[in-house]
């Protein structure tokens, strides 16, 4: 294992820090073209990463003293709080694209709908909205 240039590692995971907050100004925005346009960036910056060489191969063994020097350089410590705050970030994104999803396939399904009755909307337990079809023409009602 060699050792990473700690500095370079830092400038990396700023920049995707920066992508992901960037990421999710686009899609609070539905400005899918600019979100589409970050996804290469990001793809890179992510393949960076991963060569850098912290992440090694499992069949290779670490050298402790390199895993030593690593972990006390300051620069590390603020490389683990950028990539916590990445993390969450892309937790924050993941959630906003499946809510975003969800209101898709909710209208998308209204649209469909064929039966001019209304529908029952019931929570799950979960708090998710549960559409089901009651018609008011059935006797259900």
């Amino acid at each position: 294992m060699h050792l990473p240039d700690l500095q370079a590692l830092l400038k990396s995971v700023q920049r995707l820090d920066s992508l992901l907050t960037d990421e999710y100004e686009a899609l609070k925005t539905q400005k899918l073209d600019a979100f589409e346009a970050l996804q290469q960036e990001k793809m890179t910056l992510l393949q960076t990463l991963a060569s850098s060489g912290v992440v090694q191969d499992p069949n290779q063994t670490a050298d402790p003293e390199q895993l030593q020097a690593i972990i006390k350089d300051p620069l590390w410590n603020s490389i683990t709080e950028i990539l916590e705050r990445c993390k969450k970030s892309h937790q924050r994104n993941e959630l906003l694209i499946s809510k975003q999803l969800d209101a898709i396939k909710g209208a998308l399904s209204t649209l469909q709908n064929q039966d001019p009755a209304g529908t029952l909307e019931l929570y799950t337990k979960l708090g998710r909205v549960k559409s089901s079809r009651r018609s008011i023409l059935s006797g259900d009602a």
